[in-house]
């Protein structure tokens, strides 16, 4: 009796602490998922406003590219290319107060009474612009100058970022691109330049599964 009762304890025990470990890794997921879609739809404003820049100016917008980078790949949120060259765009919807510097490895955010850390986006787009030169260079395609932009779309964000950086809210993007440097042709070939990096596209599903799974890799370092 007694051994039947052990016996019926343990597996209550076993599948309580079975339930409890998928009510944490499904709330995990859904978090996660969470914070992919916000992060789309950040994506989506910028994509839009970009449309109508592009369209007004010529350029040519490529959004939401996977480029290969060494073994792996990187993700870019969009490239804007013009006469004047490029720009790479990092956007981030993200609410509350952010905290950092341009030399930090991570920026702090606040929401509510939350305190959360996230890669600096000045150091994850560097990775991309890097890697967009290194794809024009292989295509021998020189001088062609390339700035960082990093874009917050929410519009319950708080900036707390020491001056002199690229980074913007998105109501401040359209203005952005009135700048006169964005005016000059320093004769980069727009269609020349486009073409070469989608020659590089990487596409499927598989492609971005891989890439969400190395990104959760290097965050966790």
């Amino acid at each position: 009796m007694e051994e039947k009762t052990y016996l019926i304890v343990s597996i209550v025990f076993a599948v309580i602490v079975i339930i409890f470990i998928a009510i944490y890794f499904g709330y995990k997921r859904y978090k996660e998922n969470r914070i992919y879609k916000a992060g789309k739809n950040g994506e989506k404003q910028v994509q839009h406003m970009l449309h109508k820049i592009a369209k007004k100016n010529h350029y040519q917008v490529l959004n939401d590219i996977y480029l290969p980078l060494y073994e792996e790949s990187t993700q870019i949120d969009h490239i804007v290319i013009g006469n004047f060259g490029i720009v790479v765009l990092e956007t981030k919807n993200l609410g509350g107060e952010i905290y950092g510097t341009g030399k930090d490895k991570n920026w702090t955010q606040i929401l509510k009474e939350e305190r959360k850390t996230f890669y600096n986006p000045l150091l994850q787009n560097k990775t991309h612009i890097d890697c967009v030169q290194h794809l024009l260079q292989k295509e021998k395609i020189y001088k062609v100058p390339v700035e960082s932009l990093v874009v917050f779309t929410n519009p319950h964000c708080e900036l707390n970022i020491d001056r002199g950086n690229p980074i913007i809210t998105i109501d401040l993007l359209k203005k952005y691109f009135k700048k006169p440097q964005f005016k000059k042709d320093v004769g980069v070939d727009v269609q020349k330049v486009a073409d070469a990096l989608l020659s590089y596209q990487l596409t499927g599903r598989d492609i971005k599964e891989k890439h969400k799974e190395f990104v959760k890799k290097v965050s966790r370092k």
